[in-house]
This record gives structure tokens, sequence and C-alpha cells, in this order.
């Protein structure tokens, strides 16, 4: 049995890694970007879309908020469960509009991948985190919740449209069988250079 012809997914996946195999290096190394784009990497591409990845981050910020909203709604299960669900459904969908911004913004710019600063991805989330649960359970100074939750939100839309968006428009491209470097394209317009040259040299001697 062909197991790639019952998988196309994992056909796909394999198509885009072979073609990774002819580029050097550094190029590979930006295709595939830090352990983080590896991991979104590894996905195939049908569900690595900016959009899912997005959502994907809300999905995984409203789990740890399970517990701190069931402290903050004096532990009733309904109460608790609407307003996890409400949270998490508006999360979702708001990482994964941001997401969806960033794909079509980068279709246009077409701007290489830039890889975001680790303490705004790594520590920013737990710092909106610890704010949040210092503000509902008034451990903590005063101050608008909105900050905490803006710090603990943003990781997630700067990571996508600065990293991953332009890394799935590449390789995307790549699956496509088109040059993500624009390498051709370069090499079209270098070869029509020395053309022109050779043209205006010939010219030069029949003078």
């Amino acid at each position: 049995m062909n197991v790639n012809a019952t998988n196309p997914a994992r056909h796909n996946v394999e198509t885009w890694r072979e073609r990774l195999e002819s580029l050097d290096d550094e190029q590979k190394a930006l295709l595939l970007g830090s352990s983080l784009s590896q991991r979104f990497a590894s996905w195939p591409l049908s569900v690595s879309h900016p959009a899912i990845v997005g959502a994907f981050y809300g999905l995984l910020l409203t789990l740890a908020l399970i517990l701190p909203y069931g402290m903050r709604n004096d532990w009733d299960v309904a109460l608790w469960s609407k307003n996890t669900a409400f949270m998490g459904l508006s999360i979702a969908l708001g990482m994964a509009i941001a997401g969806q911004i960033s794909s079509l913004m980068n279709r246009i710019v077409q701007r290489p991948p830039i890889a975001p600063p680790r303490i705004i991805l790594f520590s920013a989330p737990f710092v909106g985190f610890a704010g949040l649960i210092g503000l509902w359970m008034e451990i903590l100074p005063q101050f608008p919740e909105l900050i905490a939750w803006i710090i603990l939100l943003l990781p997630g839309p700067i990571y996508v449209h600065l990293s991953w968006a332009p890394r799935y428009r590449m390789l995307t491209m790549l699956e496509d069988g088109k040059d993500p470097f624009n390498l051709s394209h370069k090499v079209e317009v270098g070869h029509r250079e020395k053309e022109m040259e050779l043209e205006a040299a010939v010219e030069a001697l029949d003078d």
C-alpha cells in the first residue's frame, strides 16, 4: 500500500521538505527558523496557516486561564463555564483574525521573516498572566486590567506577524514549486543585463 497516496497531508509535507534539501544552509535556516517555528513547520501546511496558529495561541491562553477564571467566578460552575467559553472563543477568534490579517499583509509586502525578541515571546505571557492573577486576588497594587491583557495577548500576534506569516508564505511557495527567494528572477535580470552589455559592445565595434 502506498502510504503517501492514502495520506495527502503527509505527502505535501514530504514534498516541500524534499525541495528544501536543494537549498543551501542559510536559506534552510531562514525558512525553518527557531525551534518554535520548526514545530509549526512540522505541521501540514493545511493546518499551519497563520490564522490557525494564532487561534492555537488563543487556545493555550484559554487553557491556562481556566482555573483562574473559576476562582474569579467563586467556583460557580454555570457562571465559570459560561465566562470561560466566551473568553476562550473571543481570544481564539481575535488571534485568528490577527493571523489572517498578517497573512494577507505579508502576501502584499513579501518581506522576509524576522525573529522577534525572545523576552517578548517567552516572558511577556507570564508577566501578563501574573498581572491578571495578582489583580484578581488583590495582591498587587491596582492598575488597569487592560494592560495585563495586552501583555498576555500581544506576543502571539507579534510572533505570527513578524516570523510565522512570512515563513508560511515562503513554504507554500516552495510547496507550489516556486522560488521563495526569487532567485530565478534575479538570474533572468542578470542574464539580460549581460546581453545588453554585449549588444552595446558589438555596436561600439560596428561604429
